[in-house]
């Protein structure tokens, strides 16, 4: 027998907790396993940095290496009662230029700049949408579908 409510409100905060438990225990990590795969083909796949090269007027022979690993800095909070974001905690690193700075310091920062195109001092900078591309697959994804499901159903066994 489902609990009786003493009022709307107990109702409304009832179900709210029920949505958030859904999103962060099921929805949460099929959304992350979808970004990541949209991190390492939109992002990772779209640029292979080249070995050695010039930066700040000097020469550096030895191979590039990423300064983030954003697959794995990923996490979900929620934005709201009923809504969820999934980002990666990487902010955008100190800059190597004397003098140049960064306004995206903030969880998020790093994925948004890549995101949009906007790379600051480097050249060639270029949109790299592994968010919205991976939100267009959550949007109409099954396997998001079948986790809200098996959430409403371990809820309500609960």
């Amino acid at each position: 027998m489902p609990p009786d409510y003493e009022s709307w409100d107990g109702l409304v905060t009832a179900v709210e907790g029920s949505i958030k438990d859904i999103l962060l225990v099921d929805v949460a990590p099929v959304a992350e396993d979808i970004l990541k795969k949209h991190i390492e083909s939109d992002i990772y796949g779209a640029y292979a940095p080249k070995n050695g090269g010039w930066f700040a007027g000097r020469h550096y022979e030895s191979a590039y290496s990423r300064r983030h690993v954003l697959e794995s800095s990923l996490k979900s909070t929620m934005e709201n009662a009923t809504s969820m974001l999934v980002t990666s905690s990487a902010p955008a690193n100190q800059s190597l230029v004397p003098g140049y700075s960064f306004s995206n310091r903030y969880d998020g920062g790093f994925l948004q700049m890549l995101e949009n195109g906007d790379m600051g001092i480097w050249r060639k900078g270029f949109p790299r949408p592994a968010v919205s591309n991976a939100q267009k697959e959550i949007d109409s994804s099954a396997k998001i579908r079948a986790a809200i499901k098996n959430g409403i159903k371990r809820v309500i066994k609960g």
